[in-house]
């Protein structure tokens, strides 16, 4: 019998049930789903690492076979292979550019060959990044050109390759986000090289735990010759990009989930708290009969119980199968990974769980208040609980002026807080869904403007080989500009532990700006150093502090004076000028030269060339992607705004037909009625926006700052536009919502209401 009162129940209050369901269910998507591409990304990488022997220490330096031998000595190590690495322009490929790399064998960090042949020393061609392939429509056999110190090579594509310590890859530090089309990487046998050139930039080895990768490191520092530095591999560019990115869904995955689920709660009380009204006779009369006050409890529960259970597994599927592959394949453009995947864990489900518990817990919140009432009690009609003090002040002082429409609201807006603050709380979440939504975008072109504009002013960056001369550099300053800049790998020390870091001396004018906390340019002085502003609050550092440091592969450690903090969205690191570095003692030697001149070919002692344009191509991309998760918000924000609105007025209606039936008798027009309904909503629409749009700042502050890795430093920029198209947004919801839901007002049993109170 009650299971048909609860279908019946259900059945007449269809639009307030499928609200909460929805909010239970677009919660649990959203949770389940960020979980699902940030756990699918975290094991997917681990089963890759694992499968395809990732190397644990990367060593760079001018190393030889001797070099891998006594690495191989050290205790710990299981295995150590050299490779050569270095970029080149493809000569038969307009503007694309690949690492080479020359290796012996391939038992580290071993291929996942997509298609064609595995790697054999013995065979000539090319094993090709896979995503580069695609992305310009190279296949097997076809043929790829490259010259590099004199060196010329023309090889046959053979196969078709990820490697597990190319994840991500970026061109150089001016990259934020891996250009696949532009960049990618390439393996050839050492054989393919002159003996003059089969020597290793760099050794990857793999110890036998990870415990002891200290160890090992600081062995190899210290007892092999030839090594400029040694660095953890999931410390570097790949593997510490991608676990950022699963990192971020750490600190935002429980915003938008808790958000809906939040509101969905509040959905509960307002519903449950309306219909357990409207039963209160039915409940005195089975009270009555001897059900017991558990028994009639367990009754109502039961209505949140089965739209729990049904909105968290709708949610979770979704998220799992459907909404968390979205995410997946967005990371996919970016990061290359063997049989990425989706997955989920026991957080899921203890998160279903505990959906399902909140919510019957706050329905029999709602509801004991009844059942705990004796039978003779609940059976008396009950009085409206209206003190009419509360009331009084609207028909005093300035309220005494106003419109009955106005007065009415305020008063209905008194007497029904709980349906009132659902409202609020829900058009609120629609406005920071939207301003997040916007913000982010805002955020991000910001970012590009400083990186664009203020920062890099140059068309040309000339990347000078490690082995220019003095002469070639002379040439080159001579014909493009002499404007120049040079990068040092350095470690700091700092409460006896080692950050890896890179200090930035520039030599280049107005080429490369130096921004100070307001991003503005700022004069560099040669009495010190600057660090940023993000360096120094994550590691503690103030202006007249000593920061202690040394270059990678010289064990002389300097002690240098921080005169003052600047600003770089991208890079955290510390800058000084030419002048002071060579008060160091340092010959200057640059790595790079800015130029505006067109560069029509590689010059003698230039590695590569960096076009600004590609640069902007990068960020360009980057925004494309990003416009992605802007627009699924902006659906968000929308649905969770008629949604509320929709269980709002259906709420409204169910409570005041005696009232709007009252206001007909009274001779007002069905239009007069749907003006004074759709002020009240509006009215709630201007107050949620006015307090949803700084909430909305603070979310994208916190996202920015938190979720976003500490290498960065975004300012967060959420520009008039976005307020505006934030809150008419919002505000055109609720108006198209209240004015469709006006309809209901003709259709209003004014016998059936009036009759209803007798």
């Amino acid at each position: 019998m009650l299971r048909r009162k609860m279908l019946r129940d259900m059945r007449k209050n269809f639009s307030q049930f499928i609200t909460i369901f929805l909010m239970l269910a677009i919660g649990m998507m959203a949770y389940s789903g960020i979980k699902a591409y940030m756990i699918g990304m975290q094991t997917s990488a681990d089963e890759y690492y694992e499968t395809n022997n990732l190397q644990d220490l990367d060593v760079f330096g001018k190393l030889d076979d001797d070099s891998i031998l006594d690495i191989k000595k050290l205790d710990h190590v299981k295995d150590a292979e050299g490779k050569l690495s270095f970029l080149t322009e493809v000569k038969n490929l307009e503007k694309r550019d690949l690492q080479l790399n020359f290796i012996k064998s391939n038992n580290i960090s071993k291929f996942h060959v997509v298609e064609g042949d595995g790697f054999d020393a013995n065979k000539s061609g090319l094993w090709l990044d896979e995503y580069f392939a695609r992305l310009n429509n190279l296949k097997l056999g076809d043929e790829l050109e490259f010259e590099q110190n004199g060196i010329e090579l023309k090889e046959k594509i053979i196969g078709l390759i990820y490697v597990p310590d190319h994840l991500a890859y970026i061109k150089d530090e001016t990259e934020i986000f891996p250009a696949h089309d532009k960049y990618g990487f390439a393996y050839l046998s050492q054989n393919e090289l002159p003996e003059a050139m089969r020597f290793y930039s760099n050794i990857m080895v793999d110890v036998d735990g990870e415990a002891n990768r200290n160890t090992v490191k600081t062995a190899t520092t210290d007892e092999i010759d030839g090594v400029v530095s040694v660095l953890f591999t999931k410390d570097l560019y790949s593997a510490a990009s991608y676990q950022g990115e699963i990192d971020e869904g750490k600190t935002y995955v429980g915003i938008f989930s808790g958000l809906f689920i939040a509101i969905a709660l509040l959905c509960v009380v307002t519903t449950m708290a309306r219909i357990v009204r409207k039963d209160r006779t039915q409940i005195g009369v089975m009270k009555a009969l001897g059900f017991s006050d558990g028994r009639i409890a367990w009754h109502y529960i039961s209505y949140a119980l089965f739209l729990a259970l049904l909105g968290a597994a709708v949610g979770t599927a979704l998220g799992l199968f459907a909404f968390g592959q979205v995410f997946l394949d967005m990371e996919a453009e970016f990061f290359e990974v063997a049989n990425m995947h989706t997955g989920f864990d026991v957080s899921v489900w203890l998160m279903d769980a505990f959906t399902i518990i909140i919510t019957c817990a706050t329905c029999y919140l709602v509801v004991r208040g009844y059942v705990r009432q004796p039978a003779a009690e609940i059976l008396r009609v009950e009085r409206p609980k209206v003190k009419s003090r509360s009331l009084r002040f609207t028909t005093s002082g300035v309220f005494k002026k106003m419109s009955f429409s106005s007065r009415w609201n305020i008063r209905d807006i008194v007497r029904n807080k709980a349906r009132t603050a659902t409202g609020v709380v829900g058009v609120v979440g629609c406005m920071i869904l939207l301003v997040c939504g916007f913000g982010i975008r805002d955020t991000i072109n910001n970012y590009l403007d400083i990186e664009l504009t203020q920062i890099n002013h140059y068309e040309n960056r000339l990347n000078l080989s490690e082995d220019a001369t003095e002469e070639q550099i002379d040439e080159l300053y001579r014909k493009y500009s002499r404007d120049s800049s040079k990068t040092l790998a350095v470690e700091i020390k700092k409460d006896d532990e080692l950050r890896v870091k890179s200090i930035f001396v520039t030599d280049a004018g107005d080429s490369m700006r130096t921004l100070d906390k307001k991003w503005q340019k700022m004069d560099l002085s040669d009495d010190g150093v600057y660090i940023t502003q993000r360096f120094a609050e994550i590691e503690g550092y103030n202006v007249g502090d000593e920061i202690e440091w040394h270059i990678m592969g010289d064990h002389e450690y300097y002690k240098t004076k921080i005169i003052g903090l600047n600003r770089d969205p991208q890079n955290q690191n510390i800058t000084m000028t030419r002048k002071f570095y060579e008060s160091l003692g340092f010959d200057y030697l640059p790595d790079s030269i800015y130029t505006d001149d067109a560069v029509e070919s590689l010059p003698d002692g230039v590695a590569s060339v960096q076009q600004i344009d590609s640069i902007r191509d990068g960020m360009n991309q980057m925004l494309d992607t990003m416009m992605t998760m802007v627009v699924v918000l902006i659906v968000f924000a929308a649905l969770l705004g008629a949604i509320i609105v929709y269980n709002m007025g259906i709420l409204s209606f169910a409570e005041k037909d005696y009232q709007f039936s009252t206001l007909k008798v009274l001779g007002f027009s069905d239009r007069k009625i749907g003006k004074i309904f759709i002020q009240q909503n509006l009215w709630i629409a201007i107050v949620a926006i006015a307090i949803g749009l700084p909430i909305g700042y603070g979310v994208v502050d916190y996202i920015f700052r938190e979720a976003i890795e500490k290498t960065y430093d975004f300012t967060i920029a959420i520009t008039l536009p976005t307020c505006i198209f934030s809150a008419v947004g919002t505000f055109l919801v609720s108006l198209i919502v209240s004015a469709w839901l006006t309809r209901r007002v003709a259709k209003i049993d004014m016998v059936k209401s009036l009759k209803a109170n007798e």
